[in-house]
């Protein structure tokens, strides 16, 4: 494989592994900080998992979903055909004929006010979003593992994730 080929193929592979989806441990390897998690000092994991579902549940009710259905225009190119005559037979071929476009999306048009709602009622429970950064590489939380509470923030404060999906968040 020729040099300028092995540097195209290179930068393609480069480009699909940037474009694939990178999960919530990947995120947390690359160092990517944990976004708007709602936090209160003092507060139990398990109230927090029950205040964000009765958020959610509120949300829901005082802003309905408003599906917005959108269909692009479509069209469809001419189909030409083309026939040859070699001796006694005739060979034809036909091109064309491509319909482009006529995508149909759904677009929930309430889905950022919903938000802003829940956004809202978590704050009125106390919570505030913070960005948590991630621990850095050899912070050990298991420590803190067993705690049923929110420390209070400090500068040290910083989340952990697992590959089988969980994650920390503690004082590293």
């Amino acid at each position: 494989m020729r040099f300028r080929t092995k540097v195209a193929v290179l930068a393609i592979l480069g480009v699909v592994a940037c474009a694939a989806p990178q999960t919530f441990f990947d995120q947390y390897k690359a160092g990517v900080p944990l976004r708007s998690y709602p936090y209160k000092a003092g507060e139990s994991f398990a109230s927090l998992a029950n205040d964000k579902t009765n958020c959610e549940i509120e949300a829901a009710q005082r802003v309905p979903q408003n599906i917005v259905v959108q269909t692009s225009p479509s069209y469809t190119t001419d189909t030409q055909t083309y026939c040859n005559q070699i001796g006694t037979q005739t060979l034809c071929n036909t091109t064309g004929g491509q319909t482009y476009g006529g995508q149909t999306t759904s677009t929930d048009t309430n889905a950022g006010l919903r938000l802003r709602a829940y956004g809202q009622c978590m704050s009125q429970k106390g919570y505030r979003f913070v960005d948590i950064p991630a621990c850095p590489a050899g912070t050990d939380l298991s420590s803190q593992h067993n705690e049923e509470v929110f420390r209070p923030l400090s500068r040290r404060t910083c989340y952990q994730a697992y590959a089988s999906g969980g994650f920390a968040i503690g004082d590293g």
